[in-house]
């Protein structure tokens, strides 16, 4: 089995679909192919039957569409490996369409696990970094939330683990317990996590510690370091020209927390392997 190194690979990627990213699938494969990457997942934001979520990615009647453009890339691929996939938003309501649909149906070669919304009691979604600052609610639900979607099975790593730093923002013993419960489950699972490069490239937030990227956080990598969990970076990149952009800082966080990053390999069912 050939292993691609964490230079050669990028498996979440964004383009228009989601109206807060451009281009066409196609300008993507262009800049991987120029950027030296061999195995690169189109995963742009997942929709689901009811457009739930639907000013922050394509809507439901547009999958085709997409689905499409990927075939398209993939017949015209030459010697890189490309796939078809979704960053996903775990929610209960949806793991039946998920599971049956996308995976099942649709033949889409694997899902992203994402948390980007706090369910708040009243039934309301609001975005993880539109959160009232250090509410404990919103942490632990973001907790819960993502450790339920790494139990499902259905996904292939979880992206930006972290995220709930964007509104969380000391590092204290609460941050420490969920972070802790978090990366107890990936280990306990072989789950995967991603250092994430959009975050990197966000406007930084001020804690009582000082400026720092909203997300990743040094401190939940320092602990990663704890367990035995999968590593691996994206560029999360939303325009073709940032596809390896904020690699060398993902690079520089996992070489403060002394973290080994995995590699990816493609197995005889044509099913993308992290080890």
């Amino acid at each position: 089995m050939d292993f691609f190194t964490q230079d050669e690979v990028n498996l979440h990627t964004h383009c228009k679909y989601c109206r807060h990213a451009v281009g066409d699938v196609s300008d993507y494969v262009d800049e991987a192919r120029k950027d030296g990457i061999r195995l690169l997942g189109m995963s742009d934001h997942c929709p689901v039957p009811d457009d739930r979520w639907h000013s922050a990615r394509m809507f439901y009647s547009e999958i085709d569409d997409y689905q499409r453009d990927c075939e398209n890339a993939i017949r015209n691929a030459g010697d890189m490996h490309i796939f078809r996939g979704f960053e996903t938003d775990y929610h209960k309501d949806y793991v039946s369409y998920y599971r049956d649909e996308l995976l099942g149906e649709r033949g889409f070669d694997y899902l992203l696990l994402a948390v980007h919304n706090y369910y708040a009691p009243d039934g309301s979604d609001i975005m993880i970094p539109d959160c009232p600052i250090n509410d404990k609610a919103v942490l632990h639900t973001y907790t819960k939330t993502l450790i339920e979607g790494m139990q499902s099975g259905l996904f292939l790593y979880a992206v930006h683990p972290d995220l709930f730093a964007a509104s969380y923002l000391e590092w204290d013993e609460e941050a420490k317990a969920c972070s802790r419960d978090i990366l107890a489950c990936a280990e306990a699972v072989h789950m995967p996590i991603e250092i994430n490069g959009q975050g990197i490239r966000a406007k930084k937030v001020v804690s009582s510690s000082g400026e720092r990227y909203r997300y990743p956080i040094q401190e939940f990598w320092n602990l990663a370091a704890e367990y035995d969990v999968s590593v691996v970076t994206a560029a999360d990149c939303h325009k073709p020209e940032d596809m390896l952009s904020s690699r060398k800082a993902c690079k520089e966080i996992a070489a403060k927390a002394n973290l080994t990053f995995a590699r990816y390999a493609i197995d005889e069912n044509r099913k993308i392997v992290i080890r």
